[in-house]
């Protein structure tokens, strides 16, 4: 008797390439992995570009550093103490003591309210000399240029009007205004101006020699 086997069919739709999956063409993987392998390489190159331009730039600062230059410059003391000149309603109490002495603050802004002339230097001895000026000085003004100080009596000295009578004031030693002498409007043309710092007398004096009124 002779048995009858059932008829196989292949579950393959027609059409597939052999021994292949459904929509998968051959070389599809491979290629993605290329793709992949590129795109990791131009990360890998921007990196290292980019690090070797840092260093090229920096090997360029490091040799065209000028330390000296690169020190905080005086402030330009000429300009302004011009500006001031014009603006100012009463005679501008300008110093002038020579290379040695090196300006640190030039300004002209509201102190306490009241617009006033500041510029400081260190001096040769490397002590600190200010000058402030200004007109219808307040209380709060005083305070703030002499700080703890205290009237010291009167002291002769000469100024750019000539001989006066100042009042001599003493801080702390060590603060701005170790050592200071204020002189009234009265004999300025209008303003109130302080000279003090951390310098001896015989520097505060040399300081006034070259201080010249300009209107």
């Amino acid at each position: 008797m002779t048995t009858e086997r059932p008829e196989t069919t292949s579950s393959a739709p027609a059409g597939d390439p052999p021994g292949g999956a459904a929509g998968v063409t051959p070389g599809a993987a491979p290629a993605d992995r290329r793709r992949r392998r590129l795109a990791s390489y131009s990360v890998q190159n921007m990196v290292w570009s980019t690090l070797a331009v840092g260093v090229v730039v920096l090997a360029w600062w490091a040799l065209t550093l000028n330390p000296e230059e690169s020190q905080r410059r005086p402030p330009e003391v000429t300009q302004t103490a011009a500006y001031v000149v014009e603006q100012a309603p009463w005679p501008v109490w300008v110093p002038e003591p020579g290379e040695e002495w090196v300006p640190t603050v030039v300004s002209y802004d509201p102190l306490e309210g009241v617009q006033t002339w500041h510029i400081s230097y260190t001096s040769p001895e490397g002590e600190y000399v200010a000058l402030h000026q200004a007109a219808d000085v307040t209380d709060a003004w005083l305070a703030a240029v002499l700080g703890d100080s205290a009237s010291a009596g009167e002291a002769e000295l000469e100024g750019p009007g000539g001989a006066a009578t100042w009042q001599a004031w003493e801080g702390s030693p060590g603060s701005n205004a170790e050592r200071g002498y204020l002189l009234g409007p009265q004999d300025t043309g209008g303003s109130t101006a302080v000279v003090h710092g951390t310098a001896t007398e015989e520097e505060l004096r040399q300081f006034l020699d070259v201080v010249e009124a300009r209107d």
